[in-house]
């Protein structure tokens, strides 16, 4: 396997997320999102195999890159800031990870409006 000790690391993270759920004692589902920004599909790939299908990358062209090279049906996230030009590229992603600012937040409404279908983003707060 080209990333060794992937599993176990993977493993471990998910007993360190039950432990924590336990302890909360709360039932929220939480998604582990394997990042693979500057690594090829490979990496992609071996996430899947050790059950991680949700991906996350950083840049847009980044992953519209990847995204045809890969060969598992993996959910892709956009975890970096997204330039508005590069809005109509959310077709291609599960989650919009950073949502920081009013005007992105109005494109991105009327992209969802454009295509009739709402986009599912995270919001970013500064609540200094």
């Amino acid at each position: 396997m080209a990333f060794p000790g992937l599993a176990e690391r993977v493993a471990d993270v998910r007993a360190r997320i039950a432990a924590a759920a336990a302890r909360g004692g709360h039932k929220q589902q939480v998604t582990v999102v394997a990042v693979t920004k500057t690594h090829g599909p490979e990496a992609v790939e071996a996430a899947y195999q050790v059950g991680l299908h949700d991906v996350g990358e950083n840049k847009v062209q980044e992953a519209l890159r990847k995204m045809p090279e890969v060969d598992v049906p993996v959910r892709w996230h956009l975890i970096g800031h997204l330039q508005r030009n590069k809005i109509k590229s959310l077709d291609q992603f599960v989650l919009l990870h950073s949502l920081d600012t009013a005007r992105l937040a109005d494109a991105v409404c009327a992209f969802g409006i454009d295509r009739r279908r709402a986009v599912d983003v995270l919001v970013e707060v500064n609540v200094s």
